[in-house]
């Protein structure tokens, strides 16, 4: 059994935001970015005005983690529904900017990289926050799918971890 693998869940079970940014992300740390069908589903998804900009920020990301950080991301293939625990983590680095949750998007981005990010990396991670959020999209990760949906009053809810990550 792969013990890089997050037991019990599956992209399926994310929904389509965390589907979606997990593939561009693999597709990127595969190399795969050559691929017409890859550009054309972002441009479906993201519109054509953004849909090679969002694919750019798969790719700065993918090549920054594989770069520049410190340790090895264990990445599964491009279709495949389960996920990584690396997988996780960028996942929840993206929600938690959806969230607002500016530290724990950070504190993953150490955990990723095994070293504070720089600010370009931040960047990245904020700028793929920010187009799925344009489109209506919440990037779901296994630590804040458990987590009841509230209605805002003004201002953003107060979040807590779910210990079984």
């Amino acid at each position: 059994m792969n013990t890089s693998l997050v037991a019990h869940k599956t992209l399926t079970d994310l929904g389509p935001g965390a589907q979606i940014a997990t593939f561009g992300f693999r597709a990127c740390a595969f190399g795969q970015t050559r691929c017409c069908c890859l550009l054309n589903m972002f441009k479906d998804f993201f519109g054509a005005e953004n849909g090679s900009r969002v694919l750019g920020r798969f790719v700065r990301l993918a090549e920054s983690l594989g770069n520049n950080g410190l340790r090895q991301i264990d990445v599964t293939v491009p279709n495949a529904l389960t996920f990584t625990h690396d997988e996780a983590s960028l996942l929840s680095a993206l929600s938690s900017i959806q969230h607002g949750a500016f530290g724990q998007a950070r504190a993953h981005m150490i955990w990723l990289l095994a070293r504070p990010p720089r600010t370009e990396e931040m960047n990245i991670i904020s700028d793929l926050a920010n187009f799925f959020s344009a489109r209506d999209m919440i990037v779901e990760s296994p630590e804040y799918q458990a987590i009841p949906a509230q209605p805002e009053i003004g201002e953003r809810p107060a979040l807590a971890l779910v210990h079984n990550v």
